[in-house]
C-alpha cells in the first residue's frame, strides 16, 4: 500500500497547534486557565505558520498536510473551546446544548475547506476561535460573571461558520 509520508518540516507546526490545543485541558485540569488561553492563542500561531513552512520546504498543497491541520484545528479550535467551557463552569444542560452543535459546525467547514479550490474562505474559518474564547476565558477569570457570556458566543461562532458568509485569507 502506497501511504502519504509526512513530511516532519512541514507538518511540525500542525503537531505544534495540536499539542497546544490538547495541552489546554491538561492547563484547566491543574487550575490554569490563564496558561489555557495562552496555549489556544499560541496554536493560532502555529496553525498560521504550516502552510508558510510547507511552502519553504517545497510541501506545499499537500493533501495529507491538509487533512493532518484540519484534524488538529477541530481539536484546538472547535473541542477545546468547548471543554474549557464545561471544564470552568459545570455549567447547567441548557448551557452545554449548544456545544455539540458548536464543534459540529466546525467539522463541514474544515471539510468544506478541504474540497475548495478558491483563494478565499466560505464561511468564518475555525482557527478564528482561537481569538474571542481566549479571551472570554480571560475575561472570565478576571469577572466570573463573564462565563454568562459563553453559551451565547458557542452558537453565533457555529453559525458563522456553518454560514456561506465570503472571508477573505488574512495570512
Amino acid at each position: 500500500m502506497n501511504m502519504p509520508r509526512p513530511s516532519c518540516w512541514a507538518d511540525a507546526p500542525t503537531i505544534v497547534n495540536l499539542s497546544c490545543g490538547v495541552s489546554v485541558k491538561f492547563a484547566a485540569i491543574q487550575g490554569h486557565p490563564e496558561i489555557g488561553a495562552a496555549l489556544i492563542a499560541l496554536a493560532v500561531v502555529w496553525d498560521s505558520l504550516d502552510g508558510k513552512v510547507a511552502a519553504w520546504t517545497r510541501h506545499g498543497g499537500r493533501e495529507f498536510g491538509k487533512q493532518l491541520d484540519s484534524l488538529a484545528d477541530l481539536v484546538s479550535f472547535g473541542r477545546v473551546p468547548a471543554c474549557s467551557f464545561v471544564g470552568m463552569n459545570e455549567p447547567s444542560w441548557p448551557a452545554i446544548a449548544p456545544l455539540p452543535c458548536f464543534v459540529g459546525c466546525g467539522m463541514p467547514r474544515l471539510a468544506r475547506y478541504n474540497i475548495s479550490t478558491g483563494k478565499g474562505f466560505e464561511g468564518v474559518p475555525i482557527t478564528v476561535n482561537g481569538v474571542p474564547f481566549p479571551l472570554l476565558y480571560l475575561l472570565s477569570v478576571i469577572f466570573p460573571p463573564g462565563l454568562s457570556v459563553w453559551p451565547a458566543a458557542f452558537p453565533v461562532m457555529g453559525l458563522l461558520m456553518a454560514s456561506s458568509l465570503k472571508v477573505r485569507r488574512l495570512f
